[in-house]
């Protein structure tokens, strides 16, 4: 079933280099106060020689957060700073890319906004499904948190694959790979057991570690996985 979902999985953004994974306000020393408010989730910095010299095909990577779907010329604004504090860090790269991710979606690898700088060649790519997922995201209210909510309700992430399982309080939820559309489903628990159903791929059996905060899933394609709840 998996594989099924695989193939209407699009958008996906690839970009190899190193993750640090601290995210944090930036206040940098260049010209930004026109820029929209956004957070630094992290940078994935491209390899560089011992000479200094860094491959082509090298990536320099900004992982930000913003609160809100913003206007391509806003996004144009952000891409322009992040050029520039790109070529002064790091000197002879040649691709820039910023991925700006709508508040809380990161996780799921599916930015509202590629912006990507190869050579000369600039360009941003909107991605709807990214609105989608926040809208499909459950709002935390205040008559939710005086109720009593299945163990199950949350988020687990796979580190393996970079899937996800969204399981909400009204016994919906949705599946995403990274970089993916998300599928909808509804789910059901019986201890151990649970049982989600897609509209187009049927049902599906998961296993839930209570104590541990996992699910796992058997997956014809990878074998076991297990999502962690985060």
């Amino acid at each position: 079933m998996k594989l099924l979902i695989y193939v209407f999985a699009a958008f996906l953004f690839v970009a190899c280099g190193k993750k640090v994974a601290q995210p944090e306000v930036v206040e940098d020393d260049f010209e930004s106060n026109n820029l929209p408010v956004y957070i630094l989730l992290n940078t994935e910095e491209p390899q560089v020689s011992a000479n200094g010299h860094i491959s082509p095909g090298q990536n320099l990577v900004y992982n930000i957060e913003i609160d809100q779907a913003i206007p391509k010329d806003s996004l144009e604004l952000i891409h322009d700073y992040f050029i520039k504090k790109g070529e002064t860090d790091f000197p002879g790269v040649n691709k820039i890319i910023v991925r700006a991710y709508l508040k809380g979606t990161s996780i799921h690898g599916i930015p509202y906004a590629s912006l990507n700088l190869i050579g000369t060649n600039k360009e941003t790519i909107i991605n709807e499904e990214a609105t989608k997922l926040e809208e499909l995201i459950e709002k935390p209210t205040e008559k939710a948190s005086k109720e009593v909510s299945d163990a199950i309700v949350g988020t687990f992430f796979c580190n393996r694959t970079h899937d996800t399982y969204v399981f909400k309080s009204d016994k919906t939820g949705f599946f995403t790979i990274q970089g993916g559309s998300p599928s909808e489903f509804t789910w059901k628990r019986s201890g151990r057991n649970v049982t989600i159903k897609y509209e187009v791929f049927g049902e599906q059996k998961l296993k839930f570690d209570e104590k541990a905060g996992t699910i796992t899933e058997k997956s014809e394609s990878f074998g076991t996985l297990v999502f962690e709840k985060q």
